[in-house]
């Protein structure tokens, strides 16, 4: 009897661990106007002015890098904004 209720519980031990360990669905990305499937910002909403142009250059990079790779539209990315005055 002792040998039936320790295969009972290592078996649903078992079945309990895989059900802790499985992978959760992926769920599908959301559509998007950006790269990543991300939507753009609308710059004209944002009042103040030193933000709304850096909200600009960003768009414009974005823009300017669109459709590619995860490397290459980083490098991108970084080449097409402005640089941050010291």
């Amino acid at each position: 009897m002792k040998i039936i209720r320790k295969l009972i519980a290592a078996v649903s031990i078992g079945f309990f661990s895989i059900a802790a360990f499985a992978d959760a669905p992926a769920d599908a990305p959301k559509k998007g106007d950006g790269p990543g499937h991300h939507r753009m910002h609308d710059c004209s909403k944002v009042e103040d002015a030193t933000k709304k142009a850096k909200c600009e250059a960003h768009q414009a990079a974005m823009e300017k890098c669109k459709g590619m790779e995860k490397e290459a539209h980083h490098k991108c990315m970084q080449e097409a904004m402005p640089k941050k005055d010291k």
